[in-house]
């Protein structure tokens, strides 16, 4: 058997939104509401997902199966209300479902930040069970849905008061890895749709932070999957990028390690001592940090970068973990 038969799937909370609006339709239909329904899926599999009722409201408690998701175990709710609009189903966001404030996502400015293919998913499944003459307003909400958006990409995405419904398939596959990826890129169309000019890549949160405090520029972190996001800006036909934090992790990059997991890419001291001519022993490249300067090894990384993906120019800065710069070379 493959890992991945092994590991259990999930839906989505476009999945879970769209099983909630069909329940709160059929009890406002039929003054009862089932145990569960069934949910015609984008690839018209159908799922049979469980429902809740809480404060009159119909909803589904969403599992995420074995992909780690902050949405694990969240409740969604409807709200559904006849309209005069025969056969249109409207779809807005309600409490915990965050608004669109950036441009360069899916969903416009000032909507409700609920994905085309839930949206599609919401009316193929409710139109079926209208009644002739009549539509449905139908209302989404996430109770818990600004607290757990404080945990996820949106703020970062300008997605304000919530989460997002989203998914493409219905189902959540164990692959969060390939979430992060697509999280990284959506970043990088929303700032390109903003007319950014001057896009950095940083790892991570101290990466963000010290090269905030030393520059006003937009930051995407992008963990060690800078090869994704360096190619994804060359797709997108960028021509000049910003690389910066801590040269452990981004001198890597100058050694054509472009996935700089530990279990992809070997420990950067060797190189830097290299290019450095550093006879001392270090045991760290910390240690190093406050002995030696690396405009060089800033100036490689930029050099490589430029080399394996066109880039015209490429700016590193590198810091110390006590945000100290340590290293710069601006092409």
């Amino acid at each position: 058997m493959s890992e991945e038969k092994k590991l259990k799937t999930g839906i989505t909370t476009g999945t879970a939104a769209t099983a909630a609006a069909k329940g709160a339709l059929i009890k406002i239909l039929k003054g009862v509401i089932p145990d569960k329904v069934d949910v015609v899926l984008p690839d018209k599999r159908i799922l049979e997902i469980p429902l809740i009722l809480k404060n009159d409201m119909v909803g589904v408690k969403k599992w995420s199966g074995d992909d780690p998701d902050v949405t694990d175990g969240i409740e969604i709710f409807a709200k559904v209300d006849f309209t005069k609009d025969d056969g249109v189903v409207q779809i807005k966001g309600g409490e915990g479902v965050g608004v669109v404030t950036k441009p360069g996502l899916q969903i416009k400015v000032g909507e409700a930040a609920i994905n085309p293919v839930p949206r599609r998913m919401i009316e193929e499944n409710l139109k079926p069970l209208l009644p002739e003459g009549v539509g449905v307003e139908v209302t989404i909400i996430v109770p818990d849905g600004v607290k757990i958006a404080e945990k996820t990409f949106n703020s970062r995405l300008g997605i304000v008061g919530g989460i997002s419904i989203i998914g493409t398939t219905g189902i959540v596959k164990p692959m969060s890895l390939e979430a992060l990826i697509q999280t990284i890129k959506c970043e990088i169309d929303v700032l390109l749709a903003s007319k950014v000019k001057d896009i950095w890549l940083v790892p991570g949160n101290i990466g963000e932070k010290c090269l905030k405090a030393f520059m006003d520029v937009e930051t995407v972190i992008v963990s060690n999957y800078f090869e994704d996001a360096l190619n994804y800006l060359r797709e997108r036909q960028v021509e000049k990028v910003g690389v910066a934090g801590h040269p452990g992790k981004i001198a890597k990059l100058a050694m054509g390690y472009f996935n700089t997991h530990s279990k992809n890419s070997p420990q950067a001291n060797s190189y830097i001592k290299k290019v450095l001519n550093v006879d001392d022993d270090f045991n760290t490249v910390e240690e190093i940090c406050g002995k030696y300067c690396f405009d060089k090894i800033a100036e490689e990384v930029s050099k490589k970068v430029k080399e394996r993906y066109g880039f015209s120019k490429v700016d590193v800065v590198l810091f110390d973990m006590k945000c100290r710069l340590v290293g710069k070379f601006y092409d």
